[in-house]
């Protein structure tokens, strides 16, 4: 009887949820802008921009001295940087011609003209709009770089000397320890991709809940009808209904999410033509190689059944303590109050775990990485980037077991007394109390 009641409650409380205009309206926005985001490129080179248009330099060599130095150690400079998206080249019109191309079609193009008088260098730089720093910082190192070559050779230093003066050194980077991953650094900037796509989406889905729960409770509460439901329903099976029906709502939000996101990269690759990774570029495809040759990415599968289970139960523990607040209120008001130390505790998990990996291996940050509440954010974060192994991640979901049923045992209390108080005041008091009340 009680179950049949359990699950009426949870199919009429998504029902509510899922027909309500907010929830339409949200997610036919979501299923444009998602895919919208991921495909932005393509969409800014249909209205007439091209990302693969490299941005070209014409150099003026009136000295016939420099272009070939300039333009080696200038394309040598710039290999490895993804942000410069530069062509290097000789231009045997004149500045006057080139200036008058890029005025009028506005391009990006620079002219970099070097002359020769009285022994002296000058060089110009012409272009329609700014330039960016990196591009100039880059320039000038190989005119300079360039002009000295030039002042050796004058001076009729020998060729091989002068060869050996160039050679750049080579640094030979030796690891002293034996426990040092040989894929740190790659794991590391991957993770600075990977770790906020998880931490975003889960504290907005945890803020979803915690919100949802409140406004409900004090609706309910608000128009009476919390009596009439009680009169049929023990509290602690409608205690139970608005924690299952939050979380199926946030699961239902999340699939929601991911499918938005595989139909934006299914429309990437319908676009493009190429594969998921290439269509992102060579480099990112590069990389994503890297990371799966490495082996990177069968050990976070091997962590994923752990993560998955911490966050199931993160936000099992965020409704119910949500649920336990929002019963002791008669408004929302009051539940802000209450909520405000909760919102504290995401918060603190939130930049810990931005900042876990400039702490790398910090005691401080594993030790709250157990925690309850804070460890529902951090603990994933760590496991994925090895800071942390199974021991501590074990630890961190046997606490969050306790801690739900502590809060399943004496919140139930709470929440009995709390459905049916309509008093503002003294709201702490009132939480004491019915701790002391048995079921």
């Amino acid at each position: 009887m009680q179950s049949n009641k359990l699950k009426l409650l949870i199919k009429e409380g998504l029902k509510k949820k899922i027909n309500t205009k907010w929830f339409k309206v949200v997610n036919l926005i979501l299923l444009i802008v998602i895919p919208l985001i991921i495909n932005i490129d393509s969409i800014i080179k249909f209205f007439g921009g091209d990302f693969n248009d490299p941005v070209v330099i014409n150099v003026i060599d009136n000295t016939n001295k420099f272009y070939d130095s300039v333009s080696s150690i200038y394309k040598n400079s710039t290999e490895n940087l993804s942000s410069q998206n530069t062509e290097i080249k000789r231009s045997k019109k004149t500045s006057t011609e080139l200036e008058k191309e890029i005025k009028e079609e506005e391009s990006n193009d620079i002219i970099l003209e070097i002359d020769e008088k009285n022994g002296e260098y000058t060089v110009k730089l012409t272009s329609f709009d700014y330039v960016d720093s990196i591009t100039i910082t880059i320039l000038t190192s190989a005119i300079n770089t360039t002009k000295t070559n030039l002042a050796l050779l004058e001076s009729d230093i020998d060729t091989s000397l002068l060869n050996e003066i160039n050679k750049p050194v080579e640094i030979q980077r030796t690891y002293l320890t034996e426990e040092l991953d040989e894929n740190y650094e790659l794991m590391t900037y991957i993770s600075s991709f990977l770790i906020p796509m998880f931490i975003v989406p889960f504290f907005l889905l945890v803020l979803i809940v915690i919100q949802m729960i409140g406004a409900e409770i004090n609706e309910e509460k608000s128009s009476k009808s919390m009596e009439v439901i009680i009169s049929s329903v023990n509290p602690k099976i409608h205690f139970i209904s608005k924690i299952i029906t939050a979380n199926i709502y946030a699961i239902l939000q999340s699939i929601l999410f991911i499918l938005y996101f595989i139909i934006g990269i299914f429309l990437r690759t319908s676009i493009t033509g190429k594969t998921i990774t290439a269509s992102f570029g060579p480099e990112l495809s590069e990389m994503l190689n890297t990371f799966i040759q490495s082996g990177m990415l069968s050990n976070i599968l091997k962590c994923l059944p752990f993560i998955i289970i911490m966050i199931i139960l993160s936000f099992i523990a965020y409704s119910l303590l949500a649920g336990i607040l929002a019963s002791m209120t008669t408004n929302q008001e009051d539940f802000q109050q209450l909520q405000t130390p909760l919102m504290i505790l995401i918060m603190v998990g939130y930049f810990i775990s931005i900042i876990a990996s400039t702490y790398e291996k910090s005691s401080f940050i594993i030790m709250l990485s157990v925690i309850p509440f804070l460890s529902s954010i951090i603990a994933p974060v760590l496991l994925i980037t090895g800071q942390i192994g199974l021991i501590e991640i074990t630890i961190a979901i046997v606490l969050l077991l306790l801690t739900i049923y502590l809060l399943i045992k004496y919140g139930s209390r709470i929440y009995k007394v709390g459905i049916l108080n309509y008093s503002s005041n003294n709201l702490w008091k009132k939480i004491i109390k019915s701790l002391k009340t048995k079921e």
